[in-house]
């Protein structure tokens, strides 16, 4: 999909008049539109983010920009995070029975974005078309996306922004990659690699890796580089000879199955009187079963997502021992939930 025109923008992206918008497109505008919301690291840090209010315009107006413009963009085949149909499993797909395995860290990656590095992006869709005598529909669209002269992390439009934005970078990986029989892999700031070849974790590669990345104003995190044999750990998966789910990824799971077991009576509240005394919870302070409802019904969906369906939804007839344990937790997930549809 290209923008040529102003009639073409207004109709099929913006579904309305961009005249309407370009008086109230303002740094104080801009500045309304977002928040200051700092988060919790798992080193313990703070991160500040700036989100967006959903009840604004600037975010309404990103809302159709992506579901009429920036999703038709083709992306890189080694993006997987927030691309649709793509999950972080099939992002460690493809590393798979390898010897070494190597995940860098991309610093500050949405802020390192800046305005002019998406312009000289997003000229390849958009034609030099002018609203007015000082504005063009590509201002109006960096103006809209951006703050602060970057990618705001917290921004609707940002996740997909940013595949667009690394699909010559990824490539570029790629053939690096190719050279040396290394797989590669992306999800949003996380590059994944693994090979049969030890050079994957000699320094000159990822030397190599860095330099193309500096070329595009990004920067690894040299605090985060991380190199293992035979198998690694990512995000509560073990990849290795398989995929397989680590035991502190599913801890909580299993103290809940266990309280269910335990509950002789099988009632919801002998499960939520399980579930007080196992986590040590107050008789006072009470048990959100809609949260419990939900909690288990994505899990659910998340582990069915790991067994091996093909395109007619049909499993394959060779189960392993990983997925006999899912198809088991399956089960008893689907006896919980039984239980919490009486409490909602």
């Amino acid at each position: 999909m290209r923008i040529d025109s102003l009639n073409s923008f207004e109709k099929k992206v913006l579904r309305g008049s961009v005249l309407d918008l370009i008086d109230f497109l303002t740094e104080e505008q801009l500045v309304k539109a977002y928040y200051t919301k700092t988060i919790k690291k798992k080193d313990n840090s703070d991160r500040t983010i700036q989100c967006i209010d959903n009840e604004h315009w600037i975010y309404k107006i990103q809302k159709q920009m992506k579901s009429n413009f920036f999703d038709f963009i083709p992306l890189s085949n080694h993006a997987y995070g927030y691309v649709k149909g793509k999950s972080y499993f099939d992002h460690l797909k493809p590393h798979i029975k390898n010897r070494y395995y190597l995940k860098l860290d991309i610093k500050n990656f949405f802020q390192s974005i800046k305005n002019e590095q998406l312009r000289e992006v997003l000229e390849y869709y958009i034609d030099d078309v002018k609203i007015n005598d000082d504005l063009t529909i590509m201002d109006f669209i960096i103006k809209t996306v951006t703050f602060d002269g970057s990618l705001p992390q917290g921004a609707v439009t940002s996740p997909v922004l940013s595949n667009i934005y690394f699909r010559f970078i990824d490539i570029r990986i790629s053939r690096y990659c190719q050279k040396f029989g290394i797989e590669y892999s992306r999800y949003v700031d996380d590059l994944l690699f693994s090979s049969h070849n030890l050079f994957l974790h000699k320094k000159v590669f990822i030397n190599g890796i860095n330099k193309i990345l500096k070329t595009q104003g990004l920067h690894l995190n040299p605090e985060k580089i991380r190199k293992a044999k035979d198998e690694i750990s990512l995000n509560g998966f073990v990849v290795g000879d398989n995929i397989r789910l680590s035991r502190k990824k599913t801890a909580f799971l299993s103290a809940l199955i266990y309280c269910y077991q335990k509950s002789q009576k099988k009632t919801l509240d002998d499960l939520l009187s399980e579930i007080r005394e196992h986590f040590n919870i107050g008789e006072k302070k009470k048990i959100n079963i809609i949260w419990l409802h939900n909690y288990l019904a994505g899990y659910r969906s998340f582990l069915l997502g790991l067994l091996p369906f093909d395109s007619a939804g049909v499993m394959s007839d060779d189960i392993t021992k990983t997925n006999k344990k899912i198809l088991f937790k399956i089960n008893e997930i689907e006896k919980i939930l039984d239980l919490t549809v009486i409490g909602l």
